[in-house]
């Protein structure tokens, strides 16, 4: 049987109104009496019914998070920062998942934003721009894109440079001087800001950057990093250390190779990833790498979306989030 207002009302010795009062989050009710109301609420399993309330605001009470690959462990970790948040916000999550087809993107944007099917969107992706997003500015739905900085959008991210800097420089303060560097082709991976944060540690320390020794991969699995040690090898001067900005399982390739070639990982070949895994932990030797506060950027996104949306918010903000450099045996 379903839950109605009066039900709870009664139970809770209030009117109907101070009960629809609380479940909408209004002022002037005392805090005794709101957590009377929320807990006999919860007793009698109440739902609020979204969609007589979304004709009553014009608010669907629903958020779109849009992401560029359901399978990257980067976007899975987002996701569980945005769901964790959200057991406490009376918003729905709908997800939509682009699969990298930028044609689909667009035309999914051009939807979303037209249909007024939701109220906000958080986007997780490194390479859409902000021409791409204007149509939600256009049709005036909240947006916020995670992982890269927007001048003119709302965005949470990460100082990328600054991960790959400290990576590549605690190399150089190891002893390493050849230092391989490992990129990806891939779509959503922000690898040009850790290039330039690579390149910026050896200039600090008076380093060449070695042509023979940048790598550029297709994508960003174990089997690129195996290919990768096949071409290293047998460079001469082979590097003593490798940065895989590409990310943790194209280093995880790269530590199962050398180990299968008889190469000591750190002794002969010291190894660094990006992005911090659960897999970069369980490998051996583990592995050394960068830290992305993905929990923690799911968290800013999913609260900065809710408070755009209901007014408490207005102009762009951005919201940078630090990396944190984690040492492990690989290094």
């Amino acid at each position: 049987m379903t839950v109605t207002l009066k039900d709870i009302a009664i139970r809770a010795g209030v009117t109907s109104a101070t009960v629809s009062m609380v479940i909408n989050n209004k002022p002037n009710i005392s805090e005794t009496t709101r957590k009377k109301v929320l807990k006999i609420a919860k007793e009698l399993n109440y739902y609020p019914n979204v969609i007589a309330r979304g004709l009553a605001t014009k608010k669907s009470n629903s958020i779109g998070v849009i992401v560029p690959n359901l399978a990257s462990s980067f976007v899975v970790r987002v996701l569980q920062g945005i769901k964790s948040t959200n057991r406490d916000i009376e918003y729905t999550v709908q997800l939509f998942d682009t699969i990298g087809q930028k044609e689909r993107e667009s035309q999914l944007f051009q939807r979303l934003a037209r249909e007024r099917r939701i109220d906000g969107v958080i986007l997780i992706s490194s390479t859409v721009t902000e021409e791409e997003l204007n149509v939600f500015a256009e049709e005036s739905v909240p947006s916020i894109i995670v992982a890269r900085r927007c001048e003119h959008l709302d965005s949470v991210y990460v100082n990328n440079e600054q991960g790959a800097f400290d990576a590549t420089e605690y190399l150089i303060t190891k002893g390493h001087r050849n230092i391989a560097c490992i990129t990806t082709r891939k779509q959503g991976i922000p690898t040009e800001e850790r290039y330039n944060g690579y390149l910026r540690a050896l200039r600090s320390h008076q380093i060449e950057a070695r042509s023979d020794i940048l790598f550029d991969v297709n994508d960003d699995g174990m089997e690129d990093g195996i290919e990768i040690f096949d071409r290293l090898k047998n460079i001469v001067p082979r590097p003593t250390a490798v940065f895989v900005p590409a990310g943790d399982m194209v280093a995880i390739g790269i530590v199962k190779e050398a180990k299968r070639e008889g190469i000591k990982v750190p002794d002969d070949l010291a190894i660094v990833g990006y992005d911090d895994i659960p897999a970069a932990e369980v490998i051996e030797p583990a592995l050394t790498t960068v830290r992305q506060p993905k929990l923690e950027m799911g968290d800013y996104a999913i609260n900065m979306i809710v408070d755009k949306i209901e007014g408490r918010e207005s102009g762009i903000k951005h919201k940078e989030l630090p990396t944190k450099f984690i040492i492990r045996e690989s290094t």
